[in-house]
């Protein structure tokens, strides 16, 4: 495949993971938890429309680790802010929340991290999407040095823009609602490819708006 067509799959993709942020269904009760009371297209804080800082189980570095913050946004087609290390080096899915993670390993020997499915990247900006990870990723961390791992995860909030280039993020928590874990369960163990990005993304959007996993979207997972 030559560049022309791979830039040509990428508009494409991009357009239809844009939409299917956008997919929010209308608004529904907050099925698993959330502060607040009425109506909004979110399963919780800090996801789909809601503004709130999100909420889960705590998750933290291994000893002898640690992660320099901000986290940063970058462009992995132009990864010159993340040790020049392009998409096929890097780790998750997901194409709307784009990170570069550098870690510092202090021991003497390399550090097996583990992140969890349901992980979720916190922008410091209210009007820019968190990332949630929808599988479990492992990353060998050597010692020594710092190393970059450019991050890729899933928009988790419909109304807000994407990540672009330089916006700041944090760690956050992990997500463990039901519905939520049942995505986890159907994608655990599973190959991706960069067009299978496309119906997780639909998923993570009904999940995120409240609406849960319809019918089709348990389908197109299990296909995967």
């Amino acid at each position: 495949m030559n560049w022309h067509m791979a830039k040509r799959m990428g508009v494409v993709l991009a357009v239809a993971l844009l939409a299917a942020c956008e997919d929010n269904g209308g608004d529904t009760e907050k099925p698993d938890g959330g502060g607040g009371g009425g109506k909004e297209a979110s399963a919780g804080p800090g996801l789909g429309s809601s503004t709130a800082q999100p909420e889960g189980a705590p998750f933290t570095l291994p000893a002898g680790l640690t992660l320099e913050t901000p986290i940063k946004s970058y462009s992995p087609e132009d990864p010159v802010d993340c040790d020049n290390k392009f998409r096929n080096e890097g780790k998750g899915s997901g194409e709307d929340v784009t990170l570069c993670l550098i870690f510092n390993n202090t021991t003497g020997g390399p550090i097996t991290l583990t992140l969890p499915p349901g992980l979720i990247f916190v922008s410091k900006d209210g009007d820019i999407q968190n990332g949630l990870l929808a599988q479990r990723v492992t990353i060998e961390v050597p010692a020594g040095g710092r190393f970059f791992v450019p991050m890729f995860t899933y928009c988790a909030n419909q109304p807000r823009s994407t990540s672009g280039i330089g916006q700041a993020y944090a760690l956050g928590p992990v997500i463990e609602y039901p519905a939520f874990k049942e995505m986890y369960s159907l994608l655990e163990g599973k190959t991706l490819e960069r067009p299978d990005v496309a119906p997780i993304q639909v998923a993570v959007s009904h999940l995120t708006s409240g609406e849960g996993l319809s019918a089709s979207d348990r389908a197109a997972l299990k296909a995967l």
